[in-house]
């Protein structure tokens, strides 16, 4: 079946900004319901065979990739093959990765005169790496439509390596073991540890599919 892009890719990120006022609008014209800001969408009721195989019956699995998806979405998701699944995954965590990429640019051009030089270097240092880790992350994407899948796997092992890479020098800043805005040095710095750390905690489960999807695909 056909792959169907569910985000952005790399090239169109200055474009993400100026996308929200209109998804505001969309979702007042939808009539989505919005709790605590955050559209709260449907989930399917019956996991289909493929999901189920794709996440190994792992339940986060199941329930990370239905995340944050529309009607049309989930409905595509119920019919998908395993390499859809795959790239679903993989355009999913994209997409994660370049909002909290994003947010760590906006900071640093927005509030440089007011970011002490260690938070900014912190920051730039995530910056440098989150880059070429959405970049491999399409790398991955574009080896999975081909059918590259061991490819694939390699490229996005090597983003994950950029995503940790970024967490020592925030961690450095931290002035408590806890994960807490109150514990780092300053706002900015705890929102991008936040954030990336939000991002990292499912950031294993498009590689595990995509193990899956090269396990399942023919020799």
């Amino acid at each position: 079946m056909a792959l169907i892009s569910f985000s952005l890719s790399r090239r169109s990120n200055s474009f993400l900004i100026k996308l929200i006022p209109l998804a505001f609008f969309l979702c007042l014209s939808l009539q989505l319901p919005i709790v605590k800001g955050r559209i709260q969408l449907q989930t399917l009721n019956i996991i289909p065979p493929n999901l189920a195989k794709a996440c190994s019956n792992n339940n986060e699995c199941i329930s990370w990739i239905q995340t944050d998806r529309s009607k049309a979405d989930l409905d595509s998701l119920q019919k998908a093959d395993l390499k859809t699944i795959g790239f679903l995954a993989l355009k999913k965590i994209e997409q994660e990765a370049t909002n909290v990429s994003i947010t760590v640019r906006m900071k640093l051009l927005n509030n440089s005169d007011r970011l002490s030089s260690d938070t900014q270097q912190a920051l730039s240092d995530c910056n440098d790496h989150f880059i070429p880790a959405i970049e491999l992350i399409d790398d991955a994407v574009d080896s999975t439509v081909n059918g590259a899948f061991n490819d694939a796997i390699n490229y996005y092992t090597i983003a994950i390596t950029d995503f940790e890479v970024c967490y020592p020098r925030l961690k450095a800043m931290r002035t408590a073991n806890s994960v807490d805005v109150d514990d780092y040095v300053d706002n900015h710095i705890a929102e991008v540890a936040n954030a990336r750390n939000a991002l990292v905690k499912f950031i294993h489960i498009p590689l595990d599919i995509l193990k899956v999807v090269a396990a399942s695909s023919p020799r």
